[in-house]
């Protein structure tokens, strides 16, 4: 992946530059599918989508015992690097291999239609313009505090401006709507609904009431 940054996020989708394979689907059959629905783009897909049919069905076979006939499946490709899980740790670990060995072919396999995990990227169009959102990966740690040198190298090889944060995230717009964090505890668990407003994060930091007095209020 290292070196290809004329490759667009398309050519990764359609299998150019890198494979989602779902569960033991041959390559062959994953270009196929591509092709059939040259339209399927995963991240302008919207609902709560989750881990959608087809992701999920291979593995509860396996769950519930059923086996493959897979010795006499011949060997069609080989790679220098399996990576079984395209998220942000698969690939990660991806780039870091092929920085080291730049000449490694490497094949990363995942169970969904897109890769990165919970933090893969959404887009939608409002008007004609396109609108990116975040997936997952607002509940990551910010890379201002817990981030290792290792992980902020890579950030910088990416080409990920981390001060962009500052001006792309309106990071006012709940508070000027009158919302605010929040804790839920549900009767299935804690014997009532108790919704305990406030941000449990602020440690420090002045609440007009902690959270313990507002459930013990609640109760």
């Amino acid at each position: 992946m290292a070196g290809m940054t004329d490759i667009t996020r398309r050519d990764f989708l359609n299998g150019t530059a890198l494979t989602i394979a779902a569960g033991l689907t041959p390559m062959a059959q994953v270009s196929s599918q591509a092709l059939a629905q040259p339209a399927r783009y995963p991240p302008a897909l919207t609902g709560m989508r989750g881990h959608h049919a087809g992701s999920f069905e291979t593995g509860h076979d396996l769950r519930d015992g059923k086996t493959f006939a897979l010795d006499g499946v011949p060997i069609e490709e080989r790679y220098d690097l399996v990576v079984v899980g395209g998220g942000i740790s698969g690939l990660a670990a991806a780039w870091f291999y092929r920085r080291a060995n730049r000449a490694a072919h490497i094949l990363i396999l995942d169970n969904h239609d897109d890769f990165g995990g919970h933090a893969k990227r959404n887009e939608f169009r409002l008007d004609g313009r396109l609108i990116i959102g975040y997936g997952g990966s607002e509940s990551m740690q910010s890379p201002k505090a817990l981030y290792s040198s290792v992980a902020k190298g890579l950030l910088k090889d990416l080409g990920v401006d981390i001060l962009r944060f500052e001006t792309a995230f309106e990071r006012r717009l709940y508070p000027s709507l009158g919302l605010s964090r929040g804790v839920f505890f549900p009767r299935e668990t804690f014997g009532r609904d108790v919704l305990a407003t406030g941000d449990p994060y602020q440690h420090g930091r002045r609440r007009s009431q902690p959270l313990a007095a507002q459930c013990q209020a609640a109760a």
